[in-house]
């Protein structure tokens, strides 16, 4: 077995017997409710099966997901197939693309790049499988690997630029996490409960701060690993970390602004208001993005395993493992409206236009729309914020 596997292995049986140790919980039951808010499929597609936490990326009109051993290119606003390419060896960890270069890494530790056409443009065989998905901007191609090694490759070469790696603790959850570009900056969550802000140029550490602090005495207790991805909106950068805290820090001065206490297990969300977390029992709160304090709390999909929160044109959805997409008030947490898709939803949506796209763990990428939601409206990308006219 190799030494990837082992440490693997380690980590899910120190959860396993963690989480053994505590009475299991029954999903609770779908609640009833007046919907007050018309949500639209506006179209679904079926993929193969996404294993693990494939994650769409979504850029201007496309939309890039993948699935089984295969990577396809839809259109965002019809799900019309553009073009799809086959590897080897299954997917991992997701997609990254600026709409020119699209990356994805494989399981047998390939990271493969491919044109705008769909043809592969050139092959890197890295130290393990990735971690999470590429991230492709200002002319590089950047892998994590589930080693935590951050390789920047040049995006039209494949010739490595630079590397970055700090030293992990014994124990590292296996949840899913992405690196964020902003900027000419690149976020990395690290296992100790830090994101480190890199130089994306050169690589190089350019600031640092504090998630979540590590408590407690076995190695299972002190895991504190950023999750999910950072959020970024205006000057405020905020992230999460498993068993840890949400926090957010001022991106001007780099002080921290707030830290509340969560058990997290996906990324926070923001919107103009609020920040969003979503805790391991499935609780959704809601904070005000300026102080902190909570605003809300929804216990309504306690144990229903779910997703990282997404902000939706009027509300902020989650998705669950038995398909549903539920989609909260953000003044209230009240539910409005409720979608069933085709599978287990596990990883975050992705914005677009007057809605989102979604991917289930079956294969469907499906993009769900507010219609009653205005003529144009603010959608946004990682960092970006730009006016899109509806269809």
């Amino acid at each position: 077995m190799s030494t990837k596997l082992k440490i693997a292995a380690a980590v899910a049986a120190a959860v396993l017997l963690s989480a053994c140790s505590s009475p299991k919980h029954e999903p609770m039951p779908l609640v009833n409710f007046t919907p007050s808010m018309e949500v639209t499929e506006v179209w679904s597609k079926g993929l193969s099966s996404a294993e693990g936490f494939l994650v769409p990326a979504v850029y201007d009109d496309m939309v890039f997901a993948a699935g089984g051993k295969t990577l396809t290119r839809l259109n965002a606003r019809t799900g019309e197939t553009e073009w799809s390419v086959s590897f080897d060896s299954p997917i991992t960890g997701g997609v990254g693309s600026d709409g020119y270069v699209t990356a994805v890494g494989l399981w047998d530790g390939n990271l493969e790049v491919v044109d705008a056409e769909g043809k592969v443009s050139w092959e890197k065989k890295l130290t393990t499988e990735l971690a999470s998905p590429p991230v492709v901007s200002h002319g590089l191609v950047i892998a994590r690997t589930m080693d935590t090694r951050v390789s920047a490759f040049e995006a039209s070469s494949g010739e490595l630029q630079w590397t970055y790696q700090k030293s992990q603790p014994a124990l590292t959850v296996r949840l899913p996490t992405r690196m964020l570009a902003h900027d000419n900056f690149l976020l990395v969550g690290q296992p100790n409960g830090h994101i480190v802000i890199l130089d994306i140029a050169s690589g190089k550490p350019v600031f640092e701060f504090q998630v979540a602090q590590a408590k407690g005495v076995t190695e299972v207790e002190r895991l504190v690993d950023v999750v999910g991805a950072p959020a970024f909106s205006e000057n405020l950068v905020c992230a999460a970390a498993f068993q840890g805290a949400v926090t957010c820090v001022d991106s001007t001065n780099g002080q921290t602004k707030w830290t509340q206490k969560i058990d997290a297990v996906a990324g926070p969300a923001i919107d103009e208001d609020n920040v969003y977390a979503v805790s391991v029992n499935g609780e959704v709160q809601a904070f005000y993005r300026e102080s902190g304090e909570q605003r809300w709390s929804n216990k309504t999909m306690l144990y229903r395993g779910v997703s990282a929160p997404v902000v939706f044109p009027g509300a902020v959805a989650v998705g669950d493992e038995d398909g549903y997409v539920h989609f909260l008030s953000p003044r209230t947490g009240e539910e409005m409206a409720r979608v069933r898709l085709s599978g287990p939803i596990v990883t975050q949506a992705q914005p677009f236009s007057a809605g989102a796209i979604f991917q289930t763990s079956k294969g469907e990428v499906a993009y769900l729309s507010n219609r009653n939601y205005g003529s144009s409206h603010c959608a946004c990308w990682s960092s970006e914020c730009r006016k899109i006219d509806l269809v």
